[in-house]
């Protein structure tokens, strides 16, 4: 055991770097395993899980779980990891209630009910008030219960290296007010900083597709990858990501998600062609059907993708969902009118004006698309992408159009961790007194389950605050 002769600024059995959903989670598990706690947070906090819009995991423990989520995972998980998690996940309700708070169960479960195993996905959202998103909710419940604690929380300090004494983990080294302030861990380190969605090195590095933008918290940019990688940390599941489209403004940096109020509308790609059934997406993994290469012309000729949408649909609804991710705060208008006015929408009286006002390469092959589906509307059967007969709507003009772009909720990848959530290193050793949780080194490594992200903050973040909280304390 290593012995601690460094003289920190504060010292504390448990750190937790980063506090959103998976860092409370962290903090309060450790606390009360009977471990003192500081959180540091670069910025105010709440991160991703306070911008969540709707549901956490809470999956039925049996070997139905294991099977899906193994499927989910396309091999990319280990059978003691995949265990612990859904030990933990299973038990995500019970940690609700006993925090004091009230869940509601939301159907469907499943994301993909034809995958065996699909039964045992049950998903649950944290009531709140009238209105208030299930997210919101479930930070409002976490938040409070790490003030209760009298968990000590030290915002606007930002970790810039963790401190390693022989071969384990002693502390980090941060900045607070502009100042370097170290905080010495006698037990371990949690890191819970969320993942890389606006880190643009890191999504050129590893992510299918570019550009992506992003909906969620703008201070996810991997800081929690760099302070591991540092101390030799393995790397998993850096490709995955749950991404829908959406749509990005200059005004704005975060994205608009995607929402249709009507179903009619389609979407086109440079070339003005339909390439897909437009509502049998599957809403966490639209980033697939755009990331495309054309290797000829050396471009993702689906990003940007176009939504056209005609007048009855422009006056059914926002053509996105209010109250979503970092830019909930926009009003956007009932009836997409201030966002014509401000040029984010573009018209057109015919299909070559909005064409050369979306930039779409051909006019003519638009306005044979355009009549190709007026004809596939008519027929009643789209034979080329198979969307359902009943949301077949011919498009009457004049036409609307909007750049599309896929847009991340969040990245999964980061630092692997094991069933204990130790982080691992590239040799396959456990990093000594090194823990991880929440969206930093997800364990979804290929397919994303709605909810899964704010289940496994909650399961996770409680593993990892557990198990940080049992190591042996250092000696001075």
């Amino acid at each position: 055991m290593p012995a601690v002769s460094q003289l920190w600024d504060e010292e504390t059995d448990v750190v937790v770097v980063g506090y959103g959903g998976a860092g409370a989670a962290a903090a309060i598990s450790s606390h009360d395993a009977g471990a003192k706690v500081v959180i540091l947070e670069k910025d105010e906090g709440g991160g991703n899980t306070q911008l969540a819009t709707r549901t956490f995991l809470c999956p039925i423990n049996t070997a139905a779980a294991r099977e899906h989520i193994r499927a989910l995972s396309f091999g990319t998980v280990e059978e003691e990891t995949l265990d612990a998690f859904i030990e933990w996940c299973s038990r995500n309700v019970e940690f609700i209630r006993e925090l004091g708070g009230e869940v509601e169960i939301c159907p469907p479960g499943p994301t993909f009910p034809k995958l065996q195993g699909a039964e045992a996905m049950v998903r649950y959202r944290v009531k709140g008030t009238r209105g208030e998103p299930g997210g919101e909710a479930l930070w409002r419940l976490l938040s409070q219960n790490v003030e209760r604690r009298g968990i000590k929380l030290r915002r606007q300090t930002a970790a810039k290296k963790l401190v390693r004494a022989e071969d384990s983990v002693v502390g980090v080294a941060a900045e607070m007010a502009g100042k370097r302030h170290t905080i010495g861990a006698r037990r371990a380190v949690v890191l819970s900083t969320g993942g890389f969605e606006y880190n643009e090195w890191l999504k050129r590095q590893f992510l299918s597709g570019y550009p992506i933008y992003a909906f969620g918290h703008t201070g996810n940019r991997g800081d929690g990858i760099k302070l591991a990688q540092e101390l030799g940390a393995e790397l998993w599941h850096m490709k995955s990501l749950a991404a829908p489209m959406g749509f990005k403004f200059p005004e704005w940096e975060a994205a608009f998600i995607m929402r249709m109020p009507a179903s009619g509308f389609i979407i086109v790609d440079q070339a003005g062609k339909r390439f897909c059934n437009e509502t049998g997406l599957e809403h966490y993994s639209m980033w697939m059907e755009v990331s495309r290469f054309d290797s000829e012309r050396l471009r993702y000729s689906r990003i940007p993708s176009y939504l056209i949408f005609d007048e009855k649909t422009r006056l059914s609804g926002p053509v996105t969902t209010i109250g979503h991710g970092r830019n909930r705060a926009y009003q956007w208008s009932s009836d997409n009118s201030t966002e014509l006015e401000k040029g984010w929408i573009q018209s057109g009286r015919d299909a070559a004006e909005l064409a050369g006002k979306l930039s779409i390469e051909s006019a003519r092959e638009f306005e044979n698309t355009l009549a190709t589906y007026r004809e596939t509307c008519r027929k009643g059967r789209d034979e080329d992408f198979g969307r359902s007969k009943e949301t077949l709507v011919e498009l009457e003009a004049p036409l609307y159009g909007v750049p599309l772009w896929p847009c991340l909720l969040n990245t999964q990848g980061g630092p692997k961790r094991n069933s204990r959530g130790e982080i691992m290193d590239v040799w396959g050793n456990p990093i000594k007194r090194l823990y991880g949780a929440g969206e930093l080194g997800s364990i979804w490594g290929f397919l994303y389950q709605s909810g899964g992200n704010l289940g496994e903050c909650l399961a996770s973040g409680r593993m990892a605050g557990f198990h940080a909280a049992s190591e042996h304390p250092l000696q001075d």
